[in-house]
């Protein structure tokens, strides 16, 4: 004969149901979401991209312009205070350094853009115009885009021991006595292919070779 179930037994039972259910209700709790943000970022990121030379040259291009640009909009100041700079370098994945031609040079850089360095340096010398470049490595596996940095009125208001502090700070010759428009260094962006790739948007990509 079956016994029915005492009355200890039957709360045991009870009081273990609802700790139960209390479990599976905290565990499916919809008000706590996961933020996926990051991880569809990394998913476009590791996305697989066919980009063509003339594709890699263009977006090295256009970031390389958009960079120089925000960083000459306040040029004395991006060149005393790195915040920008940092700012930027962090953003596009990529090293940005300033510096005339010559303080720039180093062996530890690709022998082409230290050819290039040469150049601008010549053009220096003979009073050619300057004018932005991109440079490949050697190994194809990194981007150099350089831009000539030129002197401003706002920049040359500052006096002589500011102007020198600054010189020394951004690796350049003496900024004293230059005129507007003179040329007094460069900027210097290296690209990391693999980064670009990572970067880059395909559709715009597209857009970017079509013009």
């Amino acid at each position: 004969m079956k016994q029915k179930p005492s009355f200890f037994s039957s709360i045991t039972q009870y009081f273990s149901l609802l700790f139960l259910a209390n479990v599976m209700f905290i565990s499916c709790d919809f008000s706590k979401r996961i933020d996926t943000t990051a991880a569809v970022k990394e998913l476009h990121e590791r996305e697989v991209k066919r980009i063509t030379p003339a594709q890699f040259t263009a977006q090295v291009d256009e970031w390389g312009s958009m960079i120089v640009k925000k960083l000459n909009a306040d040029l004395s100041k991006n060149l005393q205070d790195s915040s920008l700079k940092d700012s930027l370098a962090k953003a596009y994945r990529v090293e940005i350094v300033s510096g005339s031609p010559l303080q720039l040079k180093n062996p530890a850089w690709d022998k082409k853009i230290n050819e290039t360095l040469d150049a601008y340096q010549y053009n220096v010398e003979h009073n050619i115009p300057q004018i932005d470049n991109i440079q490949k490595s050697e190994d194809e596996a990194f981007f150099y885009y350089t831009s000539p940095i030129t002197a401003n009125k706002s920049l040359l208001k500052l006096d002589k021991k500011q102007l020198n502090a600054i010189g020394e700070k951004a690796k350049m010759d003496s900024l004293a006595f230059k005129k507007d428009g003179a040329f007094l260094g460069l900027w210097l962006i290296k690209f990391s292919k693999k980064e670009v790739v990572r970067l880059a948007d395909p559709k715009h990509l597209k857009i970017l070779s079509e013009k």
